[in-house]
């Protein structure tokens, strides 16, 4: 149902569970198990389906163990500083690879795959910065509300990831370094009950894997 291009392989076991925060039921469709949504990161090469994660040139690092027990590297801590510096919030997802998760979502208008101008500066900001980073790969994420029929919103989702996508590319950021999926409106951050939870959803979520 979902189509994924280029995406990380973790391994799941049992059905995935979903909370759709604001929302009372869920249907039959939304059910059923989803891939996996980069809750935990790849433990090895076995993990993931592109293995040049693993195999990526291995940065200087002062072996200094990170919160999960990863080490830092020179590309860890240049993305940390960009983070900090440009008020970008993030989250460390626990795993043996250093994955962060950029809390800033990456907004579109109702149908629309072009990213919106509130998106758009900071957008080409991380754009220049990860162009110069040989040690950072994009995993982009696309989301919709659940206007429309299921098609067209899976359909939409792809769009939305490959319009990010394009963006970085036109800003230098090297095509091998990105990777797209699209979700639909199966995954919602917010409710689809209001005006404000319907453009809350209409998203890209943007995670960062850090070679080690």
């Amino acid at each position: 149902m979902l189509k994924l291009k280029k995406i990380v392989a973790v391994a799941v076991t049992g059905a995935a569970a979903i909370i759709l925060s604001g929302c009372s039921s869920m249907s039959a469709t939304t059910s059923k198990m989803f891939p996996a949504m980069l809750e935990t990161a790849p433990r090895g090469e076995s993990d993931v389906m592109h293995a040049d994660w693993a195999e990526a040139q291995i940065m200087s690092s002062a072996r200094v163990g990170g919160p999960n027990g990863q080490y830092r590297t020179q590309s860890w801590d240049e993305l940390e500083t960009y983070l900090v510096n440009h008020g970008l919030d993030y989250e460390l997802i626990p795993g043996d690879y250093v994955m962060i998760r950029l809390k800033q979502k990456i907004h579109f208008n109702t149908g629309s795959a072009n990213v919106a101008d509130g998106s758009a500066q900071w957008l080409s900001q991380l754009a220049s910065f990860l162009s110069n980073q040989n040690g950072v790969d994009v995993v982009i994420g696309g989301h919709t509300d659940n206007t429309g029929t299921v098609k067209l919103n899976d359909s939409l989702a792809d769009k939305r990831a490959e319009s990010v996508k394009r963006a970085l590319v036109g800003n230098k950021v090297p095509q091998q370094m990105i990777y797209t999926r699209g979700y639909g409106e199966y995954v919602p951050a917010c409710t689809n009950s209001t005006q404000f939870g319907k453009a809350c959803n209409r998203r890209v979520e943007l995670t960062l894997i850090v070679a080690q």
